[in-house]
């Protein structure tokens, strides 16, 4: 991934490209850090630091792919238009800040600091739902409309004609 992933190429370009790229990149950082905690304490299931290694995987490496593949595999499986936005970002900010806030809560042993990251995550992923759910249903509403457009003047040129 560190030498041969595309996602160092598209987090230059622009638009939904480069999105993709940040989620991809921040994924990877977050699965690199899951390592070096593994590394770090062994696999033993016990504790914080565990949970500070389970989490950036499966928060931070997983929903950062969730995240970045949902504007080419949501269109495809559900068969809606899901067109890219700024507001993504949003999201996906979120989703890293709290992230961090919890790991950083659970390396230093800040409970408080561990549950506003872990509420942050929850309010990530909701607000996922939302950013994307509004871009489908405004470009459906978009397209419904100018196809209702399209037949209401398509009707109103032949009542000009009739005898």
């Amino acid at each position: 991934l560190v030498l041969f992933d595309v996602a160092r190429h598209t987090v230059r370009q622009h638009g939904l490209t480069r999105y993709i790229g940040a989620c991809l990149l921040a994924g990877y950082l977050w699965l690199a850090l899951s390592g070096v905690i593994h590394l770090a304490i062994g696999f033993s299931p016990d504790g914080a630091i565990y949970d500070a290694a389970l989490h950036t995987i499966f928060v931070g490496f997983v929903f950062s792919m969730i995240f970045g593949h949902a504007p080419i595999i949501v269109p495809s499986v559900l068969n809606v238009t899901l067109p890219w936005s700024r507001w993504f970002y949003l999201h996906l900010a979120l989703l890293h800040a709290a992230l961090l806030l919890r790991v950083c809560g659970d390396l230093r042993g800040w409970e408080a600091a561990r549950e506003i990251g872990a509420a942050g995550n929850v309010a990530a992923f909701l607000l996922f739902l939302i950013v994307s759910a509004t871009a489908a249903i405004r470009t459906f509403r978009s397209i419904h409309a100018k196809t209702r457009s399209k037949e209401v003047r398509r009707r109103g040129a032949g009542r000009g004609r009739s005898i």
